[in-house]
């Protein structure tokens, strides 16, 4: 009897010890994660107001050079025979920004606008010859970067006062801007060239066909 018992409990053990092996193991459970809040995103702040400018007071209007780019002055009739450049400076100061843009930084920013119109002429006119000329080109920007003309002039000048405002309206700050057109006859920027161009000799023969080529480039200025 005994016998039966230990047999019966042992096939009962192998019978449970069987189907643990045959049921499948639970399913892990996936816990999805919540998507992420955005963050909130804040308005751009409303666009600066023109609050005066310098014939305000007068009931005069904006010249119509403000909006307009030097390039685009220069086929005006009026500029005949000019270069024209605009300076516009910034400041929290009407009488600095004036000082500052008129004493340091007209002769500074021509200067540099000139050399960059020189560069950028030569660039084209080189084409494949950029290479062998860089140097010249080099020699000749600077030239014409260091050289001082009696003709530059100040024809007008506009100032503008904007309040500029923070994401939620409020005032953040106000500044002048202060734009000045400035002329400077062609001849006096197209000697300096010329006299840039001749103060550099050639090497060789190729150098030389490469430099006329450029030369010929230069004979209507910078136009």
């Amino acid at each position: 009897m005994k016998k039966l018992i230990i047999l019966f409990l042992a096939l009962a053990l192998f019978g449970a010890m069987v189907a643990c092996v045959s049921e499948p193991p639970p399913a892990p459970v996936v816990t999805e994660k919540p998507e992420p809040t955005p963050e909130p995103t804040l308005p751009p702040p409303p666009p600066p107001q023109i609050i005066e400018h310098k014939t305000s007071d007068f009931g005069g209007n904006v010249p119509n050079w403000v909006d307009k780019t030097a390039l685009q002055l220069e086929k005006d009739p009026e500029f005949n025979g000019y270069y024209v450049f605009i300076i516009d400076q910034s400041g929290k100061d009407l009488n600095g920004v004036k000082i500052w843009a008129t004493n340091f930084v007209a002769q500074d920013q021509i200067s540099r606008m000139i050399s960059n119109r020189v560069q950028s002429k030569f660039v084209g006119a080189a084409a494949g010859d950029s290479d062998m000329l860089e140097t010249y080109m080099e020699s000749v920007v600077k030239s014409v970067s260091q050289a001082e003309f009696s003709g530059v002039r100040i024809n007008d000048e506009f100032w503008i006062k904007k309040r500029y405002f923070d994401q939620e309206g409020n005032v953040d700050y106000e500044e002048y801007r202060y734009l000045f057109l400035i002329t400077v006859p062609k001849k006096d920027i197209n000697d300096a060239i010329e006299r840039a161009f001749d103060g550099t000799k050639p090497k060789t023969e190729e150098e030389k066909s490469a430099m006329d080529r450029v030369k010929d480039a230069f004979g209507e200025g910078l136009d």
